[in-house]
């Protein structure tokens, strides 16, 4: 687990260390180059396999090759013997090594071969070609940018921006992604000269030309087509089984390994699956919060997971000054992130990397199992839409009535979400669920400037484009899709991995593998959402191993008292940085439609908290980024470095 850096061709040395150290929360083990006339690499390490060996950039035995690498390769002993028994000799026992060896041996196939989450970036010495590639599901980032001269990649955009050519100028259409799902999806980013390589694709730099390319797509089957017969049974059993590899295969390290526990299905489910698999005593972690806010919390159930595994359990206390590090997350992320709960992972990954350097987690259990409730709202909706279309309409116009329960129940708002999209198709109603400011208060808050700085964008293009891929099947199946390449990638696996490297904590995720997710695409989807249960064949799957209370009951999900942070600690900063003068000052938004949302909420008749935090969030970036020139002292930050190393 490390950070990357590189540029093809090569940069002068002190400017890729400056780079480079950008990076260093991400590998605070030591820092290391590789220099040709042609491409230079940098890297920062966090050593979890093979310690003294496992240093990078490495180069393969013949000389050709120069990898950087940022990940894990689960399957890597696998794929080991499989290149000794071709004759290869191997000098360390790291999984880099068998990454450059395997790339040597077989070229850019060699992707279909890894099992792990990864970024890379391989120097052809030979032919003068890099090549990079990011994981299938992306739980390893990978940012870059061509300038006149040069292509460059880094580990994350921070390091990008120490170039000074780099186009830092902002990229509008972003903006209103962020605002719509509180992310900015791949492959843009905030940055018009910065792009994010998506999951699952490759990348080429050759003779001063890009080409990228998708190297892997997992489908639900379409309506109609079947692999054959199911028996739920037998499916169960290949579950567990599928399920238990996944996580025995993410306990191989050198250095003291833990495991979050929330107290959820996924988490308890990867805990007990994986003291099954090690005879070490596991370290958990959970979060808790104080007095009044213990609905937000699953603590309880955590505590009870942890004496049946005999786990050496701590527990953390979030208390509302946590929103005071509303700049520092800004920082980390480089671009806005509208999803509070990445606070909360960074608190956790701080205390657990007191402890332990590698954390199992369970994110990505209900994308692939189908855990939202948004999935039974799309379930609903085919025998909702047998109602009279009149009626429906009705009902649409009647929800506008029902306030919002502002006290973290969220059934209110998910019902007259549910009733508001009545009279649209089910695409129409997904979108809705999963956006946050909606077509129409986007058009209320944007300046006419703002509107001609889009030029037009289409923000309901990136899910769209998602559903036209999988046409053919169920509209469950599609939303599933959507989310695997969309919410997952760009919310979930980018908050963990920014939050938890901000301390340099490696965290591994089962649920991502992707033999797991080929294999779950495939079951019916009965077999996931049974009635109104969700994650059915997971239930199953480990009946026996957790307590009923766990099997049981619905999913909370890990979640800030955003709203009493609202009301208390961060009151002032609303005032502030969302008061009339603030907006007026950035010229983007009506004062008065930023007022009605805040308003709204305050009078309790809608939960827009998580609207606000956006505007904060958004407003703090544009403080850190666009306020402050310039945004690399580049003098500065170069005589840190030749200082250092002189």
């Amino acid at each position: 687990m490390c950070g990357i850096t590189g540029a093809v061709p090569a940069i002068d040395s002190a400017l890729l260390r400056a780079m480079t150290s950008r990076l260093a929360h991400r590998g605070p083990d030591g820092e290391d180059y590789f220099h040709s006339p042609h491409a230079a690499l940098g890297h920062r390490r966090l050593a979890i396999i093979d310690l003294p060996g496992g240093r990078q950039p490495m180069t393969s035995a013949d000389g050709r090759y120069t990898i950087v690498f940022n990940g894990e390769i689960y399957n890597f002993r696998g794929l080991r013997a499989e290149l000794e028994s071709t004759g290869v000799c191997f000098r360390t026992r790291s999984d880099t090594e068998v990454l450059v060896e395997g790339f040597a041996r077989w070229g850019r196939e060699a992707l279909q071969k890894l099992r792990g989450m990864f970024a890379f970036a391989v120097w052809d010495a030979h032919e003068r070609v890099l090549f990079a590639a990011r994981d299938r599901l992306g739980v390893k980032p990978f940012y870059y940018a061509v300038t006149r001269d040069h292509l460059l990649f880094a580990s994350e955009i921070k390091a990008l921006l120490a170039h000074p050519e780099v186009d830092r100028s902002l990229h509008f259409p972003a903006v209103d992604d962020f605002l719509t799902y509180l992310y900015v999806p791949a492959p843009q980013t905030i940055f018009r000269g910065v792009r994010e390589l998506p999951p699952a694709h490759w990348l080429e730099w050759k003779n001063h030309s890009l080409r990228i390319q998708r190297y892997w797509d997992a489908r639900p089957l379409p309506v109609g087509e079947s692999n054959g017969d199911h028996e739920i049974g037998a499916c169960t059993q290949e579950l567990l089984e599928i399920l238990g590899e996944s996580v025995r295969l993410r306990l191989v390290s050198d250095v003291p390994l833990g495991a979050f526990l929330s107290g959820g299905l996924d988490s308890s489910s990867i805990l007990a699956l994986a003291a099954q698999a090690t005879r070490e005593r596991l370290k958990t972690f959970s979060l808790g919060f104080g007095a009044g806010e213990e609905r937000y919390t699953e603590i309880a159930y955590a505590r009870q997971v942890a004496a049946r595994y005999s786990t050496e359990h701590r527990e953390l206390e979030i208390r509302s000054d946590c929103a005071d590090e509303l700049s520092r997350m800004v920082a980390q992320f480089d671009e806005p992130f509208g999803n509070p709960t990445a606070l909360l992972v960074g608190r956790l990954s701080e205390l657990t990397r007191r402890h332990v350097t590698v954390a199992l987690a369970g994110d990505a259990g209900d994308e692939v199992f189908l855990g939202y409730p948004r999935y039974l709202g799309i379930r609903l909706r085919s025998a909702y839409d047998r109602i009279p279309l009149a009626l429906r309409r009705a009902f649409s116009r009647a929800s506008n009535w029902l306030s919002d329960d502002l006290r973290g129940r969220h059934n209110w708002r998910r019902l007259r979400e549910f009733l508001s999209t009545g009279s649209t198709d089910w695409r129409a109603a997904y979108a809705n669920w999963v956006c946050y400011f909606t077509p129409g208060e986007r058009v209320d808050l944007y300046t006419e400037e703002f509107r001609r700085q889009l030029g037009g964008h289409d923000s309901a293009a990136l899910l769209n484009d998602c559903f036209g891929k999988v046409a053919d099947c169920t509209p469950l199946d599609q939303v599933s899709y959507a989310d695997l390449h969309t919410f997952l990638p760009f919310n979930l696996l980018e908050y963990g991995d920014r939050m938890s490297m901000a301390h340099g904590l490696e965290v591994r995720l089962p649920f991502t593998d992707h033999k797991l997710v080929e294999f779950a695409l495939r079951l019916p989807a009965q077999f996931k959402l049974r009635g109104s249960e969700s994650k059915h064949i997971l239930r199953r799957a480990v009946r026996g191993l957790l307590p009923a209370e766990i099997l049981e009951r619905p999913k909370l999900g890990l979640n800030p008292p955003l709203g009493i942070w609202l009301q208390n600690d961060l009151a002032p900063r609303v005032e502030e940085m969302l008061g009339e003068a603030a907006v007026r000052r950035r010229g983007w938004f009506h004062p008065a439609a930023v007022r009605r949302i805040v308003e709204s909420y305050r009078s309790g008749r809608r939960d827009y908290s998580l609207q606000i935090w956006a505007l904060l969030v958004l407003e703090e970036w544009c403080r850190q980024h666009l306020d402050r020139a310039p945004v690399f002292q580049r003098e500065e930050e170069l005589a840190a470095v030749t200082g250092a190393s002189a």
